[in-house]
């Protein structure tokens, strides 16, 4: 009977797998360190917007810019597991919405060294106080404003305003016409690194998904009225949904508690109470 095992096959050279391997050097080519950065957004008190979390750096490169927090992967650690790591070290959260949105490899991107960032987008249901920790000066939420001409990111107690406007640009690939948006600096500071790339790429993303998954009930409790569900939607959009429509869209996903309560929205009245029913809607 003939035998085909891959253990036993033979390179051009003449050496099997396990020979090949022990005499690989993995010093012949020059290798990235490899970072992971968390986007994390959650809704305003009264669900009027968006809110990001920054944490203000502590140490060079980019010392005291504000930036996502985020971190450098280890050994032996999937980028997801570093991206929950790097969320509990820096900030306290965890046990939330983590999603991964693109990999980030321009040359130059960090000074410090060839480094390529697998970036994720956390969404958290409540803003929860949090501090900096590890290597974080400081954490705080800022109010997030994202139009298709500019990015505002505002923080009234710490006195700080990132601005930046943003231009669109057409890019092919293949047969296919995309567009992207191009930030160009408005303010004196800004975010570290290129975090405002992965902001842009992170909101592309959601916007694009939000009306066929279900990311929105990840920013609201898990009990939540219509009004608040809605502006979720919303603030992520950046545009009003009619009403009727929105509601037959999640019709199939909820089902109600048998509650009523007031909204949270600003001005909001009271309302039926709901919850995602189990499993989803199955997207």
């Amino acid at each position: 009977m003939k035998t085909n095992s891959r253990a036993n096959r033979k390179n051009k050279d003449g050496l099997t797998e396990k020979q090949f391997l022990k005499a690989y050097n993995p010093g012949d080519y020059k290798r990235p360190s490899v970072t992971t950065d968390i986007l994390i957004l959650g809704m305003n008190e009264d669900h009027s917007g968006l809110k990001i979390l920054l944490i203000k750096r502590g140490n060079h490169p980019f010392i005291d810019c504000w930036a996502l927090p985020g971190g450098f992967i280890e050994e032996n650690e999937t980028a997801y597991r570093a991206a929950a790591r790097e969320l509990e070290e820096e900030t306290g959260l965890k046990g939330i919405y983590l999603d991964q949105v693109y990999t980030f490899t321009k040359p130059g991107r960090d000074p410090r060294t060839w480094v390529i960032s697998i970036a994720y987008l956390a969404l958290v249901p409540k803003l929860d106080e949090v501090k900096g920790c590890d290597d974080a000066e400081d954490a705080a939420w800022f109010d997030l404003n994202f139009t298709d001409t500019s990015i505002e990111l505002s923080n009234d107690e710490k006195d700080v305003l990132i601005k930046y406007s943003l231009k669109k640009e057409a890019f092919s690939n293949g047969a296919v016409t995309y567009e992207n948006y191009i930030p160009s600096l408005k303010s004196e500071e800004a975010l570290a690194f290129d975090h405002v790339e992965i902001l842009i790429e992170a909101m592309k993303k959601l916007r694009e998904q939000i009306l066929y998954n279900d990311q929105a009930f990840c920013l609201v409790d898990s009990k939540f009225t219509l009004p608040e569900l809605q502006s979720a939607y919303e603030a992520v959009l950046g545009r009003p949904l009619y009403k009727k429509s929105f509601r037959d869209m999640v019709s199939d996903k909820i089902t109600e508690t048998g509650t009523e309560r007031r909204s949270v929205i600003k001005g909001g009245r009271t309302s039926k109470e709901y919850v995602l029913k189990k499993g989803g809607s199955g997207s």
